[in-house]
């Protein structure tokens, strides 16, 4: 039974989280990012929402249908939200396809040519990953037959045969590609992609309960509790063919990608649907959501990017993801012990996104703010930011996903607390 203050609380924030999502989040993406005639999507936009020319990202399109999928369900096919996940596939299929490697392009130019025809597999994954939300809404016998098809492909390319895991890069016809950016230090793995192919497999394995599905399904989550997840609750962030991990990663701390896959990796071992791997699973993820709340996270409950140097190097400015995951990552927490310390963290965490990360002007949320809360409107000079760009509101890499799944999630969970 939760105590009569505590559930007016709960109950509170659920209108707030909602309110963010459905009142910022949501229309600000369908106002900015669409092109007039409702034909694509501008690569970027900038502070004011006015679009800036720029590639348009596989990244953001694929995140676009996700979230936009996911909102359309959750508000019961509601036809603003439906469109947008509508025209999102659209775009994906048209011009991100490969129509003769097969896979999907990682850019194309705002007339829509190909701009950059590498196929990273992170990339591919939130293909993966959007097109399974997607199949959850339409429900369409077609679009499972792509799924399917795409999955079987990229298994084909992107497994290694011969070592745990999956190879991180390709070229357009699927040859290793060796000047791998999306690993920062061109190691043959990374966690991150591995994060997300395990988030995209399980996904998949929601609509399509396919047994390689489970299979590969079961070899990712064996591999973050075996080779990932480091002893003290952080997870490692580069490594060898063999997932040892390499030297130059041993001394960082991912701060949003540990809290990140705290309730990832849960909720894939549930959808999995093997106990005794959930049972596994779950005192890890309260060990990195331990480890996260002991390290990284500021007094007023804002999320710091990453450590470094084992710990003594603290990168203290807060990027927007790590704040929208910090919020998911502590309710789940808070949902598995009912430990009223973790639904602390929530609510400052959420405070802070609230008073410093929000455009309550203009809309949608900041890329970066310092340990301070001041918004960086600018690049910084000392601290440049990766990927991504603080004079953007949208961008390749800043989308809709995070914090738009991230309200989608807490409203989730709590009206399951509060029935």
């Amino acid at each position: 039974m939760i105590p009569g203050t505590l559930l007016e609380e709960l109950r509170s924030h659920r209108e707030k989280f909602e309110a963010e999502l459905i009142g910022d989040i949501l229309p600000y993406w369908m106002k900015y990012a669409v092109k007039p005639g409702k034909d694509g999507f501008y690569g970027a936009a900038d502070l004011d929402g006015n679009p800036v020319e720029a590639n348009l990202s596989c990244v953001l399109t694929a995140r676009i249908l996700w979230t936009y999928s996911e909102a359309a369900i959750h508000y019961d096919r509601k036809p603003e939200f439906a469109g947008m996940a509508h025209l999102a596939y659209r775009i994906l299929q048209n011009q991100f396809l490969d129509p003769v490697y097969g896979g999907y392009f990682m850019e194309i130019t705002p007339d829509g040519s190909v701009a950059v025809d590498v196929k990273h597999t992170y990339a591919q994954a939130f293909v993966i990953y959007a097109l399974s939300k997607y199949m959850e809404l339409v429900q369409d016998v077609k679009i499972l037959t792509v799924i399917r098809d795409f999955y079987f492909l990229l298994e084909s390319k992107a497994k290694d045969p011969s070592h745990p895991g999956y190879f991180e890069a390709f070229t357009r016809d699927w040859k290793l590609y060796g000047e791998n950016r999306m690993a920062d230090n061109n190691e043959p793995r990374s966690m991150n992609t591995h994060l997300h192919v395990m988030e995209a497999y399980a996904a998949l394995f929601g609509v399509w309960c396919e047994g390689s599905v489970r299979k590969r399904l079961t070899e990712l989550l064996e591999l973050f509790i075996e080779k990932i997840i480091r002893p003290e609750g952080h997870l490692g962030i580069f490594f060898d063919e063999v997932f040892n991990e390499v030297e130059a990663s041993k001394g960082i701390c991912s701060f949003g990608h540990d809290i990140e896959a705290s309730w990832l990796l849960l909720e894939a071992a549930g959808i999995l649907g093997d106990a005794s791997i959930r049972e596994r699973m779950s005192p890890l993820c309260l060990k990195i959501a331990d480890a996260v709340a002991r390290e990284g996270v500021d007094q007023d409950g804002g999320l710091f990017l990453e450590s470094s140097r084992f710990g003594s190097h603290l990168r203290t400015n807060k990027h927007w993801w790590p704040q929208a995951e910090n919020l998911v990552g502590f309710m789940n927490a808070f949902e598995m012990t009912c430990d009223p310390k973790y639904w602390e963290i929530v609510k400052k965490a959420w405070a802070f996104v609230d008073k410093h990360l929000i455009d309550h002007q203009l809309g949608e949320w900041y890329t970066k703010v310092n340990r301070l809360g001041v918004p960086y409107l600018v690049e910084p000079a000392d601290d440049p930011s990766p990927y991504y760009r603080n004079d953007w509101k949208i961008d390749p890499w800043k989308c809709p996903y995070h914090n738009g799944r991230a309200m989608l999630q807490l409203m989730k969970r709590l009206n399951m607390l509060i029935c």
